[in-house]
Formats: structure tokens, sequence, C-alpha cells
């Protein structure tokens, strides 16, 4: 897989791009974790270079778990050079947190003309911290946004911390990344999962469904 690799003191952002190996004159911007080459950013990658398109994933450093004031300027640069490099569309997609950064982006950037929200929240989040304080694994930063523009935080809602479901995502990206005990794995984790597996099931094949058929009309539109 021919790969190109971007950092922010020399390219103004952080990612990597994985041109389709089939060709393609459309990309999609990822924002599937917390690296460009991490696991699920490569699930990411398949998924969408199965339907048709380049890929850049990007995240906000090397492994760099922290979603605090991410500059939207470097998405824009990020489009910049896909335009200019082959891509006559650009779109986004991204999950949980970064599904939130996908919408705020789609919003700010008109060249973005197809977004995908994974579980995305509609409202901007407080910034947080992501490692271990205190068996902490996540703490809100005060003051701070998770995305900034223009050097000033975005308006954002101060958390209120409960955990949830939310893992609600194409039957078959989750299964490149689960290839085996996918059911077993997810009713685990959660209870929507163990008391309605069917349901659920059906949700994420129809998730898959509707996002590939989007990917192609806008590719041939």
């Amino acid at each position: 897989m021919k790969k190109q690799f971007f950092e922010n003191e020399k390219d103004g952002f952080y990612g990597t791009y994985y041109e389709n190996p089939d060709g393609a004159d459309c990309a999609v911007i990822g924002l599937f974790g917390d690296d460009p080459n991490d696991y699920m950013a490569k699930c990411g990658v398949k998924w969408l270079h199965k339907n048709g398109v380049n890929v850049l994933c990007m995240s906000p450093g090397k492994k760099n778990y922290s979603h605090v004031n991410y500059p939207l300027e470097r998405i824009e640069m990020a489009i910049k050079w896909l335009k200019s490099n082959g891509n006559r569309k650009v779109g986004i997609m991204g999950m949980s947190t970064a599904g939130m950064d996908a919408v705020a982006a789609a919003s700010y950037f008109e060249d973005i003309t197809l977004t995908i929200g994974l579980t995305a929240s509609d409202f901007v989040w407080q910034g947080f911290e992501q490692g271990d304080r205190g068996g902490c694994k996540e703490w809100p930063i005060p003051g701070a946004s998770t995305l900034s523009w223009k050097g000033e935080p975005l308006p954002y809602m101060p958390f209120v911390y409960e955990h949830g479901t939310h893992f609600v995502l194409p039957e078959s990206l989750l299964r490149m990344a689960l290839p085996v005990g996918l059911k077993f794995v997810l009713r685990f984790i959660f209870r929507a999962a163990k008391e309605y597996p069917d349901a659920c099931e059906a949700t994420r094949k129809d998730i898959d469904r509707k996002l590939s058929a989007a990917l192609k009309e806008w590719r041939e539109e």
C-alpha cells in the first residue's frame, strides 16, 4: 500500500496518506483514532479503499491521545493538499470524539462535500486529556475546548461524565477490526449488545449499506 507521511512542523498537519491501489480521484479525511497508523485507522483505510476512495488519516500527533484545542487550520491545510494532488472531491469521516471533529470541520470548509460522523455528538466538547492520572483515564482541561480556530478555543459544552454505549459502526468495518468473536466482544462490553444482539447487528448492517451507498453516490455524481 502506497503511503505518504506528514508532520505538523513541516507540513502543517500530522497524518498519513493512503493511496487507493485501484486508483481514485476522490479522497476522504479519516479521523479514526489516536494515530493515523494504528490498527483502527488501518481498518478504516481498508473499508474506505473498498469503497473507491483515497484516504488521509489524521490525528493531533504521534500517539497523541489528547483532545485539547486541536486547530481546525490543520484540516484546512490537509484539504488544500488533497485538492492539489489529484483529488477532485474531499470528504471527511470520523468516529466518536473525532466524529464531532469531522462535523465541526465540515461546517467551516465548503470544500468538504461529504461528511460521515460515526457516533458523533452535535456539540463541541470541553477539551480533555487521556492517559493515567491517579487511576483516571480521561480528565477535562479547564478553559479548553476540543477544537480551536484562529488561536481561540471553539465554544464548548462542559463535561458531565457518564458511561454509555456508542460503538455503532459499519458491520464490515467492525469485522475488519474483530474478524473473530465480534458478537461475544460486543456483548461483553455493552449491555444493549447483550440484551438485543440481533437488533444491534441489524443496525450495524443497515449503517454499512447506507454509508457504502452514500460514498458511491458521492463519487459518481
